[in-house]
């Protein structure tokens, strides 16, 4: 059974409001029923028939799939989620492409999204909200760690299982299959997100980071508390203009853990992102630490006066609810576009500074970061983005940092983070031109290959020391060569090239002896593997340029071993080169570009080893010249 035809959604694939029939099937998926539906395409309840297990399956769009740009940024996106492994971020089990279709097979998480239950159980208690979102924390810290920014955090990516007494929590969709721009790879969005939950940075074209997430990350917590977005507006404009200018929303009351939260709210959406948590794990300590006070029964806030009356949550309270506690300080007007909202009390932007809730908490500006442009020019740079996309054409140049030249942020980081975010950023890398040279023995090959994080690579290895030369072909494990007579004579004995050339002509040989030798170039992930360096002393020694590019040079030192990254300044943060030694060293270029690296044919195989046995006497005499062995 195939899907039905949809209009405008090109054939097979359904159009809106019709679902697939029960019982079609993509590949080994079979459809149990839809889940859900977006503009890029249509999750189903599926089962995976050969694991017999549910899964929650996201079809792409043919207007999407079939574009090569957008299929490179899903494929790469997907395999980094894949590789992540966390209690609270939704596991992907599989991804690629069944019967013409894009699809992404991940985690079922049958209990809807934060909104939906919101919207059916009401608010929270203030207690099962902070621990929603730490839950959701701990997800975000694990994805920064391997390298992922999520970029559109919101009540609809957040998905929760109620189990008896407890919620549990799980991140999804990071971006993949969001946005078809070539340009918005991980680290490189600068209008990903959904307006309601972008920081004030956003609104003014940066690029999407792990602090502007932790600042989503605030809003939802704010929405966990309150059932509604921090900020409103009737325009665009007008919410654009709120997150960049209003104070950062606070709950009435006076309790420790209203403290604690309110103190939670003012880091993560602080409007500076050098004053924010500068990592998720920060934020988890210090909610994991607001968890820890005494508990302040029922919801966060009493139901809003104009807003729409959300149910509270049925549960058991250890003691009767505490006596009304006597009004709050007025607030200020609300602006004239946004609703009344009485559930806080603003607070300036810079509050007197108040011991945090744990360990984690971080100080407004503390770590030495550069300070960021001030709400000022946040606010007229957002200004300013408004009126571009109005079509009222604004002098480029007024979007400039304070007139700080590109990149002056990222050196003014410390060594160490500067090779944090290069690591970050090669991570998802799968291909790249790898140009340079190892020692080997007395010798020193010279390296110009094209590798793969699979471990496949195709190139040329040269031999300093004779001046002889090989072509090199490493697919699934086995290496090809095409050698001329200097490196076979060099290689395996003088004559050698003599005996063996005008047998084997312009064939590959299978050598497999060159497979150990040849893993550090060819498997991109084993040359980029930083583990063991983490006690290492770093420090910057000089900015360089190479191929066009500007870039910053870090040394990283512990005891006699010694390297030297060259990392390029502007986003993404690629590697371009790494000096290992005074010999060892390699230059990396074309980062995944596309590249086609197939095993020879065997008719355009030798088998060498037969023939060398026949010389040798070992099988006769044979002298086993165009064999297809591989």
């Amino acid at each position: 059974m195939s899907f039905p035809s949809g209009p405008g959604s090109g054939p097979g694939f359904p159009g809106p409001g019709e679902p697939a029939a029960a019982g079609a099937r993509i590949g080994r998926f079979r459809i149990l029923e839809q889940l859900g539906q977006g503009g890029m395409g249509v999750v189903y309840r599926a089962m995976e028939e050969n694991l017999g297990r549910e899964v929650a399956l996201k079809v792409i769009a043919p207007l999407f799939a079939h574009d090569p740009e957008f299929r490179e940024r899903f494929t790469r996106e997907a395999r980094a989620q894949a590789s992540l492994e966390s209690a609270h971020v939704v596991a992907v089990y599989a991804h690629g492409e069944e019967d013409g279709y894009l699809y992404i097979a991940s985690q079922l998480v049958p209990g809807g999204d934060l909104g939906q239950l919101i919207r059916s159980e009401g608010v929270p208690s203030l207690a099962e909200a902070l621990e929603i979102i730490e839950q959701v924390s701990s997800g975000l810290a694990d994805a920064h760690d391997a390298g992922l920014v999520h970029r559109d955090i919101k009540p609809g990516n957040v998905l929760v299982r109620r189990r008896p007494g407890a919620v549990r929590a799980y991140l999804t969709d990071f971006g993949i299959a969001r946005r078809m721009n070539a340009d918005a790879t991980r680290f490189s969005s600068s209008t990903a997100g959904t307006p309601s939950y972008m920081a004030p940075e956003l609104h003014g074209g940066a690029r999407a980071s792990a602090v502007s997430d932790l600042y989503a990350l605030g809003c939802l917590l704010w929405v966990a508390l309150t059932g509604r977005p921090p900020y409103r507006g009737e325009s665009e404009y007008q919410l654009v203009a709120a997150h960049v200018r209003e104070p950062v929303p606070q709950l009435a009351g006076s309790s420790p853990m209203v403290n604690a939260t309110n103190r939670i709210l003012r880091t993560a959406m602080a409007k500076e992102p050098a004053e924010r948590y500068q990592r998720a794990a920060e934020m988890s300590a210090d909610l994991q630490a607001a968890l820890r006070l005494p508990v302040t029964p029922g919801a966060a806030v009493p139901e809003q006066r104009g807003a729409t009356a959300l149910r509270p949550v049925d549960r058991p309270t250890p003691s009767p609810p505490p006596a009304t506690p006597p009004p709050a300080t007025p607030a200020p007007a609300a602006p004239a576009h946004a609703a009344p909202v009485t559930a806080y009390t603003p607070v300036p932007h810079t509050p007197t500074p108040t011991p945090g809730p744990g360990p984690g908490h971080r100080a407004g500006g503390a770590g030495g970061r550069r300070t960021g442009p001030g709400v000022r020019t946040w606010l007229l740079i957002a200004l300013l983005a408004v009126l571009l996309a109005a079509g009222i054409g604004v002098a480029a140049a007024l979007l400039t940092r304070d007139g700080d030249p590109e990149g002056a942020a990222f050196l003014d980081l410390p060594a160490k983070e500067i090779v944090r975010a290069s690591e970050k950023d090669m991570a998802v890398v799968e291909t790249a031109r790898i140009r340079g040279q190892f020692a080997d023995g007395d010798d020193t090959v010279e390296v110009d290959v094209v590798s793969t994080t699979r471990g496949d690579c195709k190139g040329t290895l040269t031999s300093t020391k004779s001046g002889g030369s090989a072509d090199i072909l490493r697919v699934g494990g086995k290496t090809w060569l095409r050698a001329d007579a200097k490196f076979w004579d060099a290689t395996v004995g003088p004559g050698t090239s003599a005996l063996v050339l005008p047998v084997i002509g312009d064939r590959w040989v299978l050598d497999d002896s060159m497979t150990d030798s040849t893993e550090a170039v060819c498997d991109l992930d084993e040359l980029l593997e930083r583990d063991g360096r983490e006690n290492a002393e770093a420090k910057v020694l000089d900015t360089t340029e190479v191929g066009g590019d500007r870039a910053v040079r870090v040394e990283q030192s512990e005891g006699s071993q010694r390297e030297v990254l060259t990392i390029r300044v502007a986003e993404p943060h690629y590697v371009l080169r790494i000096d290992e030694s005074d010999v060892d060293h390699f230059e990396f270029s074309e980062i995944d570009e596309e590249a086609t690296i197939e095993a020879p044919d065997p008719s355009r195989v030798f088998d060498l080893q037969g023939f060398l046995d026949g010389v040798n006497g070992l099988t006769g005499g044979g002298s086993g010249g165009g064999s297809g062995a591989s």
